[in-house]
């Protein structure tokens, strides 16, 4: 019998996405589906571990009008290779793709299922940039689409609990699966706890928002009003570094903060994020942060690091009796600063917590047994 084929499309992620690549299609070409992945990318297509990567053009210009109509673009080349492969199972990634979805439900007789990797509507809400008018336009569009894939698609997936409860009580969904973002054990664990002389004290990777370096400069700020100095390391994507840099002068907090903008390869992450011996994640308390759980929790915790968090629903659960990492009222520099300081005056708990952390890891929250769920999610509607 050949080969189930699959497909999954996005038009905004990058092909080398975790959660798309190295998480799901990874995962379902080694379990033997004929896994196929529609994203941007500058060659036209390419092939690695066994997945098929097409081209459905070059990633954006940042410009708005132009980001815009190759978009449109990219949707219409996404639309025609899904039609032209003909899968047993169409993947979405991404809300804009759910009409793309729904025309190819009504039209072939495969399955379809949208991957919501956070909560669209509360993400709009907090765009402050936006004028009302057009922020609230933008989420009753978002509502109805989300409302049209809950009850047409074949099933809906969301990377945490609390998106699910969306799914589910709000619209009503007809299948709702939870697959966690966590950790690739295989990318963490051959990896050494990092040393007590570490070359920096609290790390920070992946998207870097304003917003998270605003809480981070003001404790610091803490840190020295108090006499103490630490050193920070941020590094990923930071779409306002110019004006983070310029804060850094402004603030002379440049001794004390590395921000380093380089994207760098998935599994080159952990050997440079154990370059610090404590993790740090300074959620805001905005409506994006009430259902989504930061993945790098889970990556501190399998390098074997405490981590200072803010103290948002998402994460209690996972971390809440404080026996492998520390949290405090959100936007609260004080209460961070007394968090770092205890962890850093004190070796013996920040490898205690540590180890705490890490076996939670690898018994229960790593991609190994989530994968399972994506595994038997597909098994059941092919």
């Amino acid at each position: 019998m050949a080969a189930r084929r699959v497909v999954h499309i996005s038009t905004v992620h990058q092909p080398f996405d975790q959660r798309i690549f190295y998480r799901e299609c990874a995962t379902l070409a080694a379990a033997g589906y004929e896994t196929h992945l529609l994203a941007p990318l500058p060659v036209k297509q390419l092939k690695r571990q066994e997945v098929q990567i097409h081209s459905v053009g070059i990633p954006s210009v940042q410009r708005l009008r132009l980001a815009i109509g190759q978009r449109w673009q990219r949707m219409q080349r996404a639309a025609m290779l899904a039609r032209r492969l003909q899968a047993d199972l169409y993947h979405l990634h991404d809300p804009e793709l759910i009409p793309l979805g729904l025309w190819l439900k009504a039209t072939t007789r495969a399955r379809v299922v949208f991957d919501c990797h956070e909560n669209n509507t509360a993400y709009i809400r907090q765009k402050r940039h936006l004028h009302p008018f057009a922020r609230a336009g933008l989420e009753s569009g978002m509502t109805m689409l989300e409302y049209r894939a809950a009850r047409s698609f074949d099933a809906i997936i969301t990377a945490d609990r609390g998106v699910a409860d969306l799914y589910m009580h709000r619209f009503k969904a007809r299948r709702v699966i939870t697959i966690h973002n966590f950790p690739q054990l295989e990318l963490f664990l051959n990896q050494p706890p990092p040393s007590d002389d570490a070359p920096f004290d609290l790390v920070y990777h992946g998207t870097i928002p304003r917003y998270h370096l605003e809480v981070t400069f003001a404790v610091a700020e803490a840190l020295r009003r108090r006499g103490r100095r630490a050193r920070w390391l941020f590094f990923g994507k930071c779409p306002e570094a110019a004006w983070a840099q310029a804060e850094l002068a402004r603030r002379d907090l440049q001794a004390d903060i590395v921000l380093d903008p380089t994207m760098i390869p998935h599994d080159q992450v952990a050997a440079r994020v154990r370059q610090a011996r404590i993790g740090f994640i300074p959620l805001p308390d905005l409506p994006k942060f009430q259902h989504n759980i930061p993945t790098k929790l889970f990556e501190f915790m399998a390098l074997g690091m405490p981590v200072v968090l803010s103290d948002l629903p998402p994460s209690r659960p996972f971390v809440g009796d404080g026996r492998c990492a520390l949290m405090v009222a959100p936007d609260d520099s004080e209460a961070y600063a007394e968090a770092i300081l205890r962890l850093l005056d004190d070796p013996a708990l920040r490898r205690a917590m540590g180890e705490e952390g890490r076996a939670r890891v690898i018994n229960e929250f790593n991609w190994q047994r989530e994968a399972q769920h994506l595994l038997a999610l597909y098994s059941e509607l092919l």
